[in-house]
C-alpha cells in the first residue's frame, strides 16, 4: 500500500505519507485506520507530493462526512496538506469539503507545514 501513517501520541500528531498511484479504497481504508486510533484532535500533516489519485468528488465528501460522525463534539485538529503545486487533486477537494470543520492548509514544503503546525493554537506546544 502507497500511504504510510505515523501516529505520535507525544506530539499530538499523524504523519501520513502517500506515493505512487493511489485508489479510493487506500483513502478509504486509512481514513479508518484514523477514526479506529481515534486522534481527531491531533494535528494532522498529509504528504501527497508523490501520490496521485482518481478519488472522486463524490468520495472525498462521503469520506469527509465519514470522519466527522460518530464522535462526540470533539475540537478537530488541523490539517497540513503538502502538495505538489502543479497538480491538484484529493488534497484541495479534501480542503474544500472539511474547511469549515477545522484549520486546514496547503504546502509547498514540509518545512511551511510544520512551522504553520506549530504555530496552531489547536496543537499542544511542548
Amino acid at each position: 500500500m502507497p500511504i504510510y501513517m505515523d501516529i505520535v501520541p507525544l506530539d499530538r500528531v499523524v504523519v501520513i505519507v502517500a506515493r505512487g498511484a493511489v485508489s479510493a479504497d487506500e483513502i478509504a481504508q486509512n481514513a479508518k485506520k484514523l477514526v479506529e486510533a481515534n486522534v481527531p484532535g491531533y494535528a494532522k500533516i498529509i504528504d501527497v507530493t508523490g501520490a496521485a489519485s482518481d478519488m472522486t468528488p463524490e468520495r472525498v465528501n462521503g469520506m469527509a462526512a465519514a470522519l466527522r460522525s460518530g464522535r462526540e463534539a470533539v475540537a478537530r485538529g488541523p490539517v497540513a496538506f503538502v502538495v505538489d503545486p502543479a497538480r491538484n487533486g484529493f488534497a484541495d477537494r479534501f480542503a474544500a469539503a472539511t474547511g469549515g470543520d477545522r484549520p486546514i492548509r496547503l504546502f509547498r514544503s514540509l518545512h511551511e507545514a510544520r512551522k504553520w503546525l506549530t504555530g496552531s493554537p489547536t496543537v499542544p506546544q511542548r
